[in-house]
């Protein structure tokens, strides 16, 4: 094989090896969710850049556990649930409506940041008080 086609045959391995992504580096990110130090049941918990890039769509938090993907660095992170109170809202046809019981300061205000660090695992553990 002459020089040219054998350069050439190490760069396209090279390349196969090295990827041509430009998506952004994922990592994995778990941990657990209370409130009052007990589990959210069910309820949902979304990373966002510094910038407002929300990453991928929010994660589930079930029996108070959530595992997720996101970019390195430093996020806000929005934490929410919601359940059907006795005698709470009601829709239009009279059923009622579930409504959010955690504090506005751990999402639609979420005081709540976290550090993701790349090759690394990550574990971030949430204990969020009541009003």
């Amino acid at each position: 094989m002459n020089n040219m086609l054998r350069c050439g045959w190490y760069l396209m391995v090279l390349a196969s090896l090295v990827g041509c992504s430009h998506e952004p580096r994922l990592h994995a990110v778990s941990g657990s969710v209370t409130l009052e130090g007990q589990p959210i049941p069910d309820g949902d918990i979304l990373f966002i850049t510094p910038d407002g890039t929300r990453g991928p769509d929010p994660a589930k938090v079930v029996g108070g556990k959530y595992e997720l993907k996101t970019t390195a660095g430093k996020k806000r992170v929005e934490i929410s649930a919601s359940k059907i109170r006795p005698g709470g809202a009601r829709g239009a046809g009279g059923e009622p409506v579930a409504e959010e019981y955690v504090p506005a300061r751990y999402n639609t205000q979420s005081e709540l940041t976290a550090e993701v660090q790349a090759q690394q695992k990550n574990r971030i553990d949430f204990e969020l008080k009541g009003k």
